[in-house]
């Protein structure tokens, strides 16, 4: 989808407003995060989603390459069958 140019003005205290438009369009509300930096003389402003420290681990690149693997893992049938806890237990340890 293509989002027509809008000029917007700075406003006191150097305020900005984000039209309607691109709001909706990339689901930004109040409260949301957004990144800004200067790239090759433009300003980019990019929607951020904050994730806790304690989940960071997950949104990794190894825990990404792990998720694909096991994907890969369950779509090819390569998987094992445990009856009980204990088979579960010896099976991680091999």
């Amino acid at each position: 989808m293509s989002i027509a140019s809008h000029k917007i003005f700075v406003q006191k205290r150097n305020l900005i407003n984000l039209p309607r438009e691109i709001r909706e369009y990339l689901n930004i509300n109040e409260g949301d995060v957004l990144d800004i930096r200067i790239d090759d003389g433009k300003i980019i402003i990019e929607p951020m989603k904050v994730v806790p420290s304690s989940q960071a681990y997950f949104w990794s690149e190894a825990t990404k390459n792990d998720m694909i693997e096991a994907k890969n893992d369950v779509d090819s049938a390569n998987v094992r069958e445990f009856k009980t806890i204990s088979e579960f237990l010896d099976g991680i340890e091999q």
